[in-house]
């Protein structure tokens, strides 16, 4: 008996084709799982589907495993989780500890944050998780950095006002880009296919440096 699949099917079937990492894959083939008739002619296809399933879940939790032994691991605290992205020397760790009781390390030569550090900022009476990461553009951590920036609720790029403003945002959207996080936009069909779309803000940082007022216009 045929198949009889629709055109979503394969479109979910190049999405797989495509995705680079076992979460995207398994979003693809849950997607191809409910999309799928079932009936005789297509009991050897779900099992198949069933066991890749399988097979990409037990690598997933391979990789969280070693995401936790690396420190990159942060459970989730408070109202919301906020991180805080952006390129080096941006003033991300001052930050955090300016509005949270966190001690992250700070100093003036980059990559000093290597592992993500988590503080919890009080506003009125909720507390929001902001969590400091390595900045972009630290290619050592970026595959164990993706899960975690995955998770969040909202992403605030830090940039540093005494530096083309542009550049500095275009080199953080990039880099979420490598790790398939992308702005959430009201037009669903600007979304690429296996991306994590996320609401995003830009915090401009270093307002008491030369020509801070002029970048931040």
């Amino acid at each position: 008996m045929p198949a009889n699949l629709p055109p979503q099917y394969f479109e979910a079937e190049k999405r797989f084709r495509s995705a680079k990492d076992p979460e995207e894959k398994i979003a693809a083939l849950e997607t191809m799982l409910a999309i799928m008739p079932r009936h005789k002619g297509t009991d050897k296809l779900h099992a198949m589907l069933r066991q890749k399933i399988a097979r990409f879940s037990q690598e997933a939790e391979r990789k969280l495993a070693t995401a936790r032994r690396a420190g990159f691991y942060i459970t989730r605290e408070g109202a919301g989780q906020v991180m805080l992205v952006g390129p080096a020397n941006t003033g991300k760790s001052q930050l955090l500890a300016a509005v949270s009781e966190a001690i992250p390390d700070i100093a003036e030569y980059p990559f000093t944050t290597k592992t993500p550090v988590p503080g919890m900022m009080k506003f009125e009476d909720i507390q929001i998780q902001l969590v400091d990461t390595p900045p972009i553009g630290y290619k050592e951590v970026r595959i164990l950095l993706a899960n975690v920036l995955r998770s969040a609720d909202l992403i605030a790029i830090v940039i540093d006002l005494s530096l083309d403003p542009g550049n500095q945002t275009e080199a953080a959207l990039q880099g979420l880009r490598e790790a398939r996080i992308e702005p959430l936009t009201d037009d669903d069909t600007q979304v690429t296919p296996g991306s994590y779309p996320r609401k995003m803000l830009i915090v401009g940082n270093k307002n008491d440096s030369a020509d801070s007022g002029k970048n931040w216009e």
